[in-house]
């Protein structure tokens, strides 16, 4: 698939940084030993043994369980490792890790070191706040066998209490290296890549692969950014609560081992859940990129039965899926759903073609409020809302009219396409999914999730060397360090610009002081276009 980089910088202004600036500490499985001194020349041996052997000085909640009583106490006083400092993981295996309780002031780093692949078999952290995961391998298969549960699981726990501003980034998690070819191996030994009941948990840019559910956020404030869900047999991922961002992941390659309902993206209510306001913008989802793929069967893209869903944001999201339910809402209230490309693979084929719809709830009670704008898809059903601007492809023949090569997932417009400027301006967000600008053309936006961009790799804003972003995180201002030429603008979520400046140098200052923490994006633009950076940079988490 023929793929553009993302726009420019993404910036989360939360309030800690990516890297630790206190000490640092060195694990080794294959030569360290815990009665050294953790120096790079005298390593621990492996990061469950550091956390068993007391070598980490942090809080908890005394007494225990947890209650609205309970207060922060120190533990494990003047032991070695504190907040702000760094555990550097060199190749092996580092065990089952268990953080159970272990609340700090600064985030404690956990990192792999350049050119090593620690591996830990799970990963749990539970009742804990300010932690930073980084560059490691999650999988039970290196140690001989399958576990069959949970591979990273991140908990706000009865007994250890709250858990929050937990990051994890850059890391491998899988069941197994290779995906298996029959059912059985996938129900016996398949486990879940990432599970999060908690809020304000980061997972950014991880790869997650050969698992039953992909990612699942169970709370409120939480992001997954940039990760790739490859090869899944239950649903990609879950959105189970509130203010939670789904932002340029790719979800593809669904295997049929059971009777799950799967899905690229499934939500629903139960029990008094509330599951508003979340954002799912800029992700691709694909049933299978192999038509011969072992196991093949049906995937839902946006599944959200259960509701009622309000003040959700679905936008520049491509869905190629093989059924009906290309994105359906049941029940949703005041829900905006925008610039989709959502078509089936085979839309002659039984269940399908591919829809956008939203209709009651299940108990009868309608939606409203909803706007449905500039979506190409195979067909439309909206109960109730505002539906304008959308285009309808019934075949394939009318792909192949309007696309660069629909047979490979290359959903970028052709020159000719009947999509280029048929969108509202009024509801498009200011970027496609590639991060082209929507106003590139100078004329309207175009429909469905990628704009046509006239003028691709003919206005070079950025040198090739690294752009690098100070400080972190950001408060009061952000420096862009780099050959930067032309406007540097900084866009809230919603794609409100609240911040713009002129690049001066190799050092240009923008301020940032009253911004309220969130998630904001960084754009570069040379004589009036939006242009492409070449890898996304988190500030904070």
């Amino acid at each position: 698939m023929s793929m553009k980089k993302i726009v420019g910088l993404i910036l989360f202004v939360f309030g800690w940084s990516l890297f630790g600036f206190g000490a640092k500490f060195y694990v080794d499985p294959n030569q360290g030993s815990m009665s050294n001194s953790g120096s790079s020349t005298a390593p621990w041996s492996t990061l469950a043994e550091v956390i068993s052997q007391h070598k980490i000085e942090s809080y908890h909640y005394s007494p225990l369980p947890y209650s609205a009583n309970s207060q922060l106490v120190v533990f494990d006083q003047g032991a070695p490792v504190q907040a702000g400092d760094t555990l550097v993981l060199r190749d092996g295996l580092h065990g089952d890790i268990e953080l159970f309780g272990y609340y700090n002031s600064l985030p404690i780093y956990v990192l792999a070191e350049a050119e090593h692949h620690p591996v830990l078999r799970t990963l749990r952290v539970a009742g804990c706040r300010q932690w930073i995961f980084k560059g490691l391998t999650i999988s039970s298969e290196p140690y001989g066998d399958y576990a069959n549960n949970i591979l990273v699981s991140i908990e706000s726990h009865n007994w250890h209490g709250p858990c929050a501003r937990i990051e994890v980034a850059d890391c491998q998690v899988y069941s197994t290296d290779s995906p298996w070819v029959n059912a059985d191996d996938w129900v016996n030994k398949a486990s879940d890549g990432f599970f999060v009941r908690a809020d304000s948990i980061s997972l950014m840019d991880n790869q997650v692969r050969n698992v039953y559910f992909g990612i699942e956020l169970m709370g409120d404030y939480n992001q997954a950014v940039g990760n790739s869900i490859v090869n899944f047999a239950g649903d990609g991922s879950r959105i189970l609560g509130s203010h939670n961002l789904l932002d340029g992941n790719l979800i593809k390659n669904c295997y049929k081992v059971d009777d799950n309902h799967d899905d690229g993206l499934q939500s629903f209510t139960t029990n008094g859940l509330v599951v508003d306001s979340n954002i799912v913008r800029n992700n691709i989802i694909l049933n299978y990129d192999d038509p011969n793929q072992p196991l093949l069967g049906p995937l839902q893209g946006i599944g959200c039965f259960d509701g009622f869903f309000r003040h959700w944001v679905v936008e520049n999201n491509l869905i190629v899926v093989n059924h009906w339910h290309g994105i359906s809402f049941y029940g949703a209230i005041d829900c905006r759903i925008v610039n989709n490309t959502v078509l089936d693979p085979t839309p002659a084929t039984n269940p399908g073609p591919s829809w956008i719809k939203i209709t009651d709830n299940k108990n009868g009670m309608p939606s409203s409020g909803c706007v449905v704008k500039n979506n190409v898809a195979n067909n439309f059903q909206i109960d109730d809302g505002i539906a304008t601007n959308n285009i309808t492809l019934a075949t394939f023949a009318d792909y192949q009219n309007e696309f660069v090569n629909p047979s490979v997932y290359d959903f970028n417009l052709l020159s000719t396409s009947a999509l280029i400027d048929g969108g509202d301006a009024s509801v498009a967000p200011p970027f496609d999914i590639n991060g082209t600008s929507r106003t590139t053309n100078g004329s309207g936006p175009d429909i469905g999730a990628y704009e046509y961009d006239y003028l691709v790799g003919t206005l070079p804003v950025l040198s090739e060397e690294k752009i690098v972003v100070s400080p972190n995180p950001v408060v009061d201002y952000l420096d862009v360090i780099g050959e930067v030429k032309g406007d540097i603008m900084l866009f809230s979520a919603s794609g409100l610009l609240v911040r713009q400046t002129s690049a001066t140098g190799r050092v240009s200052r923008l301020a940032t002081a009253g911004l309220p923490s969130g998630i904001y994006y960084l754009v570069f633009r040379s004589g009036g276009l939006g242009r492409l950076m070449v890898e996304r940079v988190f500030v904070g988490g």
